[in-house]
């Protein structure tokens, strides 16, 4: 069931959401946004740090 929704939202994400944002922000500004995440995610955990942090991960996924 996880995974058919997790390809749902990967479908959904980029024959919907990404022509959008596409059509709406410039190569510049879609570059930054790029830029910004990947600097974002040298600072992002790889790991849960307590408990807590898995029930959200896994709440946000369901919600």
């Amino acid at each position: 069931m996880l995974i058919e929704n997790v390809d749902h939202h990967i479908d959904e994400e980029e024959d919907e959401w990404f022509p959008k944002v596409r059509e709406r922000l410039g190569r510049k500004e879609l570059q930054e946004i790029g830029e910004q995440m990947i600097e974002l995610r040298k600072k992002a955990p790889t790991s849960p740090a307590q408990p807590s942090a898995l029930k959200k991960t896994v709440d946000a996924v369901i919600s």
